[in-house]
């Protein structure tokens, strides 16, 4: 079934935390007239048997390899920004935002980017921690941290803490966000334990927005992640078909 929760979350970036070991995501804390939230980004490849985050089973695995992924655009360009720009802040879910904001990697007009251009990144090997996206996203984010006239939007799956039977109980910030958004990659084409997620029109992406000076047009920074195991042929419902 489609993701349950799934839709944009807009905000400040306030405080950030790099990926820093397996089971780890680089979150990012954001602020919206004092509400936070964090926003987990995947950005290392897992193999098949390897640690799986999952408040319910301490010792659950992956069942597939998982190898991440990526595209970045630093001069962003869409006919969807202007539509982004007319979002509210804080978190929207699907059912009120536009349709033109359901992202879609494979169906989407005109494509968000060129899905053929993603880059793998390599698993992270015993002796060498360099194998994941840090560098990539850091200097972005670092540059949105504090700023005001910076804008993030994250599209994916939201989260509540608060009520929950299964909270993440790890302190990621201090104070630390009660909810915030995460499956923020493809979210169709899957298979194994992550099939039931596969769905249309629920993609996840992370946009960065800088606002222009002196006249000049704002920068936008788009970033775009998929598993190497997810199809780019899916049906109607979201999953794999041959073809």
């Amino acid at each position: 079934m489609p993701l349950p929760d799934y839709g944009l979350l807009r905000g400040n970036v306030i405080n950030v935390l790099p990926f820093q070991k397996i089971g780890d995501h680089y979150n990012i804390e954001v602020s919206v007239a004092g509400q936070l939230y964090r926003i987990a980004l995947d950005v290392y490849s897992t193999l098949k048997g390897s640690p799986k985050f999952d408040p319910q089973d301490s010792n659950a695995v992956w069942d597939e390899d998982r190898l991440l992924m990526f595209y970045q655009n630093d001069q962003y360009a869409h006919p969807l920004l202007t539509t982004l720009l007319q979002t509210a802040e804080g978190f929207t879910p699907r059912s009120t935002l536009p349709v033109s904001l359901h992202l879609d990697y494979i169906r989407y007009q005109p494509a968000l980017f060129p899905l053929n251009q993603m880059t793998v990144v390599p698993p992270k090997q015993e002796d060498n921690d360099d194998n994941d996206l840090n560098d990539d996203i850091d200097p972005w984010v670092q540059k949105a941290l504090n700023n005001p006239q910076a804008e993030v939007f994250a599209f994916g799956s939201f989260w509540n803490d608060a009520g929950s039977a299964h909270p993440d109980p790890t302190i990621y910030f201090n104070p630390n966000p009660p909810m915030g958004i995460h499956d923020i990659h493809m979210n169709q084409g899957d298979s194994g334990s992550e099939e039931k997620n596969n769905g249309p029109g629920q993609d996840g992406a992370l946009f960065l927005r800088f606002i222009g000076v002196a006249g000049t047009a704002d920068t936008w920074v788009a970033m775009f992640f998929r598993f190497q195991n997810q199809s780019i042929t899916t049906d109607s419902n979201g999953n794999p078909q041959a073809g």
